[in-house]
């Protein structure tokens, strides 16, 4: 059963273990599964990309990755410690309207954009920069790899068997179970047998030599399964 319609394109960061400023990537072929070439290893582009903190700060997150060659780690440590970015636009906008501007720090700043862009139909592109830079974010997202395509994909059956009593994987285990419920019956009869056999009794199904020798039947755990199965 395939459920790639319901995956991410991408999944967590994982390990989160980018080469410094790479930007290639290998691609590999799924097997077949898909129609995605899938990546070996992801980019520091790609785990930047899909943090929680790019997408707080995505402005400053597209210029860190433009402007330096810091891995992805210490890219989200950087935005994670620092206030929201403003695009050189709305920096510059703000600052030959408002007076005050140049003696507000960054978290003052941010605010002050937003209030005017909300009372100024977003004139200082407050808004739309911010979109843009999250837009310029999607398009570093790389494909799962295929090791992550698998997790995905073991996930999404774990989660559907978990919600469906009688999916194949269900009754499959129940038919598994059963089964060994039997060879452990069946196994425990026949080492039941073996015990009184010890005590000088026959068990139905034995035969006994000329000298007296009670003598068992071949494979007695696999003939009494057999008989389980039968219902006898």
């Amino acid at each position: 059963m395939n459920f790639k319609h319901l995956n991410p394109q991408a999944a967590s960061d994982g390990a989160d273990n980018d080469a410094q400023g790479k930007k290639e990537i290998t691609l590999v072929d799924s097997g077949g599964q898909d129609d995605i070439q899938r990546p070996v290893s992801h980019s520091r582009e790609h785990f930047v990309a899909i943090s929680d903190e790019a997408k707080e700060n995505p402005i400053l997150a597209v210029r860190l990755l433009q402007e330096t060659k810091s891995g992805s780690k210490e890219i989200k440590a950087k935005l994670r410690a620092s206030d929201p970015a403003l695009s050189k636009y709305t920096n510059s906008f703000m600052e030959a309207r408002d007076p005050t501007w140049e003696f507000q720090d960054d978290q003052e700043k941010n605010a002050t954009a937003f209030i005017w862009s909300t009372m100024n139909a977003d004139k200082n592109g407050y808004i739309a920069s911010r979109e843009q830079a999250l837009k310029a974010l999607a398009k570093m997202v790389e494909p799962m790899t295929e090791k992550e395509y698998q997790e995905s994909q073991a996930k999404l059956m774990t989660e559907y068997n978990a919600m469906n009593p009688d999916s194949p994987d269900n009754r499959e285990a129940r038919r598994q179970a059963e089964e060994d419920y039997q060879r452990e019956v069946a196994a425990a009869a026949a080492r039941r047998n073996e015990r009184i056999r010890a005590t000088g009794k026959a068990v139905d199904g034995d035969r006994k030599r000329v000298g007296g020798d009670i003598v068992s039947p071949q494979n007695e755990a696999g003939a009494i399964l057999a008989g389980m199965r039968a219902g006898n």
